[in-house]
Formats: structure tokens, C-alpha cells, sequence
């Protein structure tokens, strides 16, 4: 009987270990989040050094010159960074960029190739 109640014990504490494990990681991210930074979910951490993160494609990712111009321009209105910053950032993780949309298409996969219509501009991956 003895032995049960600290088995019993040891289940509880492990529970409660694992959801304040839980707990921290999602104060962290809203953390993350709220100083304008990106929650990598395949890494489980917080990164300055992407444009954004998805399932698809993982980290957008970013140059050293660009994480340096994106935080020059953390507090200053719409438009501090040009729409051929994002181009840039876009096509050289291999995403095509929309022209008229001023979008990146962050869930691209080489399938889809020339297939999203004439606005967009394709990686050189795409042939």
C-alpha cells in the first residue's frame, strides 16, 4: 500500500511538471510574439531572423542586414521598408513574390510553378 501511494505520487507530480512545461513554452511564445519576433515551432524557440514561420517551409528567413533594417524600422509607420526588402527576402528563400499584392506566397511548394498566375514573380528554382 505504501508503494502505491508514492507511485500515485510520482504520477502526479510528472502531470503537473508536464503541463507547467506546457505553460512556459506558451507564456514564451505570446512573449516571442509580442516583441515583434518569430515563434520557431520546429525549433522551439524565438527567432529575430525570420520574415515568418510556417509548417510548409519552416523560417522565412532573413539576412543579418535585413534582421538590422527590419529592427530600424520596428517603430516607424507602414512603408519604412520597401516592397523590394520583402521581394528580396521572398525569392531568396525560394518563394515567389506577388506584384501587386506586395505578397509572399511563405506555403509555396515547386509544384505549383508558374500555376499561381502573371502577377507573381517565380524563384529561379522554379524553371
Amino acid at each position: 500500500m505504501h508503494y502505491s501511494k508514492i507511485i500515485k505520487i510520482g504520477i502526479l507530480l510528472t502531470i503537473l511538471c508536464l503541463g507547467c512545461r506546457k505553460c512556459f513554452v506558451f507564456l514564451e511564445q505570446n512573449s516571442c510574439l509580442d516583441s515583434g519576433n518569430v515563434w520557431d515551432y520546429k525549433e522551439n524557440r524565438c527567432r529575430d531572423d525570420c520574415l515568418m514561420w510556417n509548417k510548409i517551409n519552416g523560417c522565412i528567413k532573413m539576412t543579418d542586414e535585413q534582421v538590422q533594417l527590419f529592427e530600424k524600422c520596428r517603430n516607424k509607420p507602414v512603408g519604412c521598408i520597401s516592397d523590394d526588402v520583402f521581394k528580396r527576402i521572398c525569392l531568396q528563400n525560394r518563394l515567389p513574390f506577388n506584384l501587386k499584392t506586395v505578397e509572399c506566397d511563405a506555403e509555396f511548394t515547386i509544384d505549383k510553378c508558374h500555376k499561381l498566375g502573371p502577377d507573381w514573380i517565380y524563384p529561379k528554382n522554379c524553371k
